[in-house]
């Protein structure tokens, strides 16, 4: 007949050790998960937002602009206030898509604005150049999000000058 015996201290250890492995791998997968997701849901409230800015552009018959944060943190959706002056804005609402970390640098977007029939023209608006396309380079760092950390994941949207759209991952 056997006895019963207990778990020596190895074996403890070693179960031990598996948990703690599983359970790291999990957290990063975690983190990854979360990251990519919220670059998406960043991504299409953008282009929510941007698809809105066309319909208003269209129903009111004048330019409504997006302009970006210097910080990285926001963008503003605004429409022209008077449709003979190219400089008075009327603020539609101010979007910060990430509240506890920048998605952008001033060096990676450039603000613009659509007018009634879809083209895009950069701001200030020269109403005598050809319509101009832009690129936008959104991203979400790791960690904490602070300028210092590496980015996780870059999204580069390209507008075209009559209002088409191309998402692309980097």
């Amino acid at each position: 007949m056997k006895s019963k015996k207990g778990f020596t201290v190895v074996e403890l250890l070693v179960t031990l050790a598996l948990i703690s492995i599983i359970v790291v791998m999990s957290l990063r997968v975690g983190e990854s998960v979360t990251a990519n997701s919220r670059i998406t849901g960043l991504i299409n409230n953008f282009l929510a937002d941007f698809s809105q800015a066309k319909l208003v552009a269209s129903a009111e018959n004048r330019y409504v602009a997006v302009t970006f944060a210097a910080d990285g943190r926001s963008y503003s959706i605004l429409k022209q206030t008077d449709v003979s002056s190219y400089v008075d804005w009327t603020l539609i609402k101010t979007v910060e898509p990430l509240s506890d970390r920048s998605f952008c640098t001033a060096a990676d977007v450039s603000d613009f604005a659509v007018n009634s029939t879809g083209e895009v023209r950069s701001l200030p608006i020269n109403i005598n150049a050809s319509p101009a396309g832009v690129i936008l380079k959104f991203f979400i760092r790791k960690k904490q999000g602070t300028p210092t950390d590496e980015i996780a994941y870059n999204r580069t949207i390209q507008i075209f000058p009559y209002g088409g759209l191309k998402v692309e991952k980097k």
